[in-house]
């Protein structure tokens, strides 16, 4: 890989911060900007994550994400995606969409997925579309449903994946707001072989298995974040998610026999609105 790639893909991982299911600086939204003033969200703060897809063993990793918002449309940068609303729409977004996909670093601790070798971070590209409304169940929800399709342009793996998602958004008081996704992701043949097989080179080198993973729906997830307002201006921000990994992905040594099949993450971060 180039270095101007690998430093850019450096810089999207460490303001994007963490692979959580869900947006915290989304959890923190306002009402629209109205008549084309600017407004949004910046949240800071700390994750766990697993050290790699399909991990057993966690790490800690900063986090920052934030939302900004012109009428309708906005730009939100979400775990490690990036989105482009242009759409002025109050019940339909579409636009451009860039995810970055962790790879395996050189000093993992699991040794058995170490010894298969590093894989570097990937830089996706592609499109995402959603549709949202307002008061389903109480007065001030909202329900938005979204699909995202993104693939390789940093030579990884060159291949592709995508999520579709539920969310839900639930002011329960005028301080505290619950935001629930529940989503599906799936990707490619080529996005499985890179980060789930094992070759018979890499099953003599690790002791793992060797295995040829195919592929399909990647794993399905639940996640939750709760938003306390402080002020106007300041909130705190808790989020918990979990993920089953399924199918070939679930079946591969690198999760079933290393790692584990269910995914869980966390954070806490400090909100400010503008």
């Amino acid at each position: 890989m180039h270095t101007s790639t690998k430093a850019f893909l450096f810089g999207f991982a460490a303001t994007a911060g963490i692979m959580l299911g869900a947006n915290l600086a989304h959890a923190q939204d306002a009402d629209p900007a109205e008549g084309g003033s600017v407004s949004g969200t910046i949240a800071a703060g700390v994750a766990t994550i697993p050290e790699y897809e399909g991990a057993e063993k966690q790490r800690i990793i900063p986090l920052l994400s934030g939302q900004v918002r012109w009428d309708k449309r906005y730009f939100a940068i979400d775990g490690v995606t990036a989105r482009l609303n242009v759409l002025n729409s109050d019940t339909f977004e579409f636009g451009p969409a860039a995810d970055l996909t962790f790879g395996r670093r050189a000093k993992l601790k699991t040794q058995s997925v170490r010894a298969l070798g590093k894989i570097d971070d990937a830089f996706q590209m592609g499109a995402f579309a959603a549709v949202r409304t307002g008061s389903v169940l109480a007065e001030g929800d909202q329900l938005r449903g979204s699909v995202q399709m993104t693939r390789d342009v940093s030579g990884v793996y060159k291949g592709w994946i995508g999520q579709a998602a539920i969310d839900y958004r639930l002011p329960v008081s005028s301080s505290f707001t619950l935001s629930a996704q529940a989503s599906l992701r799936f990707a490619g043949d080529k996005y499985a072989r890179t980060y789930f097989s094992v070759s018979q080179a890499g099953a003599a080198a690790s002791g793992l298995a060797a295995y040829t993973a195919k592929g399909g729906v990647k794993d399905f997830g639940l996640s939750m974040t709760g938003t306390y307002s402080l002020s106007d201006r300041w909130a705190v921000l808790g989020y918990a998610g979990y993920r089953r990994m399924v199918g070939d992905f679930g079946k591969s040594p690198v999760v079933r026999t290393a790692g584990n099949r269910n995914q869980v993450s966390g954070g806490l971060g400090l909100a400010y609105s503008f």
